[in-house]
């Protein structure tokens, strides 16, 4: 038997209920389809609460397999009908008796299936997608074996509509370590009567929370506009020579409204020491400790940097050595670190007593995987005034001329 519904328009607004939606078919097995009732016996309103397990519900469908409702997916002011909700089981009324399967069926596909369920099952909950559909139907079957009892509910069927809209990003948005940027997001909502907020994920193949955090929580549209949003993200102090090619996603009473790809680029924060230029005089056990000028642009915003002192191999004298006193933490954008210079030794005879000395400069607060600068300095060693090298025998002494 088909029955007539009442007209209910899906709007671009979330939850749309189906209890009074018109139904392009609404065929039952007993009776006509019961509108918030139980299927209850043939005549129209003869059905008792609709209740699942014991728990009583105001709004649904009461149908007898074998059943189906089908409906249009098409909205009014462009909305975008995206998912199917509700929850189904047999109705208390047969008790433990019964036996029905719930499917939901697209254009041509089956999308979900319940299973066999009878008066003894638990309440299912059913969450369908229907994206790239026109239509679906709601169908109830006898499970095969005959459709005695079969009175099987849908409660708060509902569908989830959003508004027809688009985001885009610019193809490449560079932001600094450790400081906030913002990504200006072009949206357009072509659905006049959405009065809602948006919110934002990002998705990537990684995990992103290393390197970068989206701020921006929501934005509000209210009616058919082009505007734009200023996205805020903050760039974590984790650099790469990368980018960060993800996706941008717009939500929207729990589903996906559009997205735009998100392509953030890490500038690194440049940093350099300013090692001095004129020659260090050193003599051996007399440490030197020299103020190096360190500039940080355009600075963090959390930390300065932080640093650690390695010799240029073979770029070195071996005799000399050089560290950073105590953490060598300067403020965020730059100031003075203290570096202590040792001549360990006077130098071999093939060695050079005055050259220019290079040391790799390495940063920790910025997380950099390589030395950020190679630093010259001058060198001079001073000799002690006693020759050093091997002991020469006393008797040997008094036997030179």
């Amino acid at each position: 038997m088909t029955s007539p519904l009442e007209p209910q328009a899906l709007m671009p607004d979330g939850i749309n209920s189906l209890a009074h939606e018109r139904a392009l078919v609404a065929a039952n097995g007993w009776g006509p389809v019961e509108t918030d009732r139980s299927n209850g016996q043939q005549a129209g309103g003869d059905g008792k609460p609709l209740t699942l397990n014991g728990v009583k519900y105001a709004k649904g469908y009461g149908v007898h397999a074998p059943s189906e409702l089908k409906y249009n997916l098409a909205g009014q002011d462009r909305a975008k009908c995206v998912r199917f909700k509700a929850q189904i089981g047999l109705d208390d009324e047969v008790g433990r008796q019964g036996s029905a399967v719930f499917q939901v069926w697209g254009d041509t596909d089956k999308l979900f299936d319940s299973g066999l369920m009878t008066g003894a099952s638990a309440t299912q909950q059913v969450s369908v997608d229907l994206r790239g559909q026109s239509s679906f139907r709601m169908v109830v079957t006898d499970g095969g074996n005959g459709n005695n009892l079969d009175h099987a509910n849908w409660i708060n069927p509902a569908l989830v509509c959003v508004p027809d809209m688009t985001i885009s990003a610019p193809a490449e948005v560079s932001i600094y370590q450790d400081t906030h940027g913002t990504v200006p997001l072009t949206m357009t909502n072509n659905s006049r009567s959405f009065r809602g907020s948006v919110t934002y994920t990002v998705q990537a193949r990684f995990d992103t929370d290393p390197y970068f955090q989206l701020k921006t929580g929501a934005t509000r549209l209210t009616g058919a506009a082009q505007q734009t949003e200023k996205l805020s993200v903050y760039m974590d102090r984790q650099y790469t020579d990368d980018s960060f090619a993800a996706e941008l996603v717009a939500w929207y009473a729990g589903e996906e409204v559009a997205r735009t790809p998100l392509n953030l680029v890490p500038l690194e924060q440049q940093i350099t020491m300013h090692f001095p230029d004129l020659p260090l005089e050193l003599k051996v056990g007399k440490s030197v400790v020299v103020s190096v000028p360190v500039s940080v642009e355009p600075g963090g915003e959390t930390t300065g940097a932080r640093f650690l002192l390695g010799p240029n191999i073979g770029q070195t004298p071996d005799w000399l050595t050089a560290e950073v006193v105590g953490r060598g933490e300067t403020p965020k954008r730059g100031g003075q670190i203290q570096v202590k210079f040792t001549a360990l030794r006077n130098a071999f005879a093939d060695e050079l007593t005055e050259t220019d000395a290079q040391f790799r400069l390495y940063e920790q607060n910025f997380v950099h995987h390589h030395p950020i600068q190679i630093g010259t300095v001058p060198v001079r060693l001073i000799p002690d005034d006693v020759w050093v090298g091997v002991p020469v025998p006393t008797p040997l002494q008094a036997r030179l001329p």
